[in-house]
């Protein structure tokens, strides 16, 4: 076994990927989400007041992961308003600090170039402080959160590469690379990619991003912004949410047919059997905050 192998402190552990919902979690029939060990968001839930941490809450309450990490993005101000002092209930808050969970070593951070929002490195000069502080080359970790994809992967946008060039500089210098990297941000990108980096040449790190909103926003994407488990230590993709179970487990709630199975490793849509989804509140509609979200 090489070295990288033998970091690993489990036999298998599965990781979920999900970001960017901007509020969509709370529909319940835009994201699948598969079953696994750890439920890792990368931010952009759309934090914006103390009821939405609450919604949030309940949304993580229904879902049926061991483990929930929560990290943050640049449309999450309540959280930034917030600090240290924000408690998610049930889950662990991760911001430029490592935590050891499921057996894994994982680092998130929120942080991303200057755009909108919080969060945000006026320049390069404070990306390559940023970074290079949080990332050191020593640094051993399995899995890695940013919010912001790094430039070249995952962070094409109308033509234009639009992410951290300090951020890839950092992960590249790094003697042993996460196996997983987990990003959003950038909508129109969500999917796979391979980050080259010297200590696995070929393979490369593997670079979720898991921007979902585009699953509700923008046809075509209903089945790529879906979330992934990736399971590790063997880094492989092992199932990805289905929109057909959401639409299935639609017709069981009204009692059209059996609630259909598995869009992931475990029930497909990520529920707890008989748990419906959180409402917004007394039955109003949830749209997406449109006047916030540049598509």
């Amino acid at each position: 076994m090489d070295d990288l192998g033998k970091r690993s402190r489990c036999d298998t552990t599965v990781v979920v990927s999900l970001s960017d919902m901007h509020g969509t979690h709370l529909r319940g029939d835009v994201i699948d989400v598969p079953d696994g060990d750890v439920l890792v968001i990368a931010g952009d839930i759309e934090l914006r007041s103390p009821r939405d941490v609450v919604l949030l809450e309940r949304w993580l309450a229904s879902l049926p992961h061991r483990h929930k990490v929560v990290g943050f993005g640049n449309m999450d101000r309540a959280a930034y308003e917030a600090g240290e002092n924000l408690k998610i209930k049930g889950a662990h808050v991760v911001v430029d600090r490592m935590l050891e969970v499921g057996g894994l070593r994982l680092l998130a951070s929120p942080w991303s170039p200057e755009y909108a929002g919080v969060w945000q490195l006026p320049d390069e000069a404070a990306g390559q402080q940023h970074w290079s502080r949080l990332l050191p080359s020593e640094l051993e970790i399995d899995v890695l959160v940013t919010h912001t994809p790094p430039y070249g992967y995952g962070d094409l946008t109308r033509g234009r590469h639009v992410g951290d060039k300090q951020l890839l500089v950092a992960v590249q210098r790094m003697e042993r690379p996460p196996r997983l990297w987990i990003c959003g941000h950038i909508h129109e990108a969500a999917g796979e990619y391979r980050v080259p980096h010297p200590a696995v040449p070929g393979a490369g790190i593997l670079l979720i991003n898991a921007a979902s909103f585009y699953a509700a926003a923008k046809k075509g994407y209903e089945r790529q912004a879906q979330p992934r488990a990736v399971s590790l230590p063997d880094v492989r993709v092992v199932a990805q949410g289905d929109p057909d179970n959401l639409a299935a487990a639609a017709a069981a709630a009204r009692g059209g047919g059996s609630g259909g199975g598995g869009g992931g490793v475990g029930n497909g849509s990520g529920l707890k059997p008989g748990v419906r989804p959180p409402t917004v509140a007394n039955g109003e509609v949830w749209s997406a905050p449109h006047d916030r979200i540049r598509l």
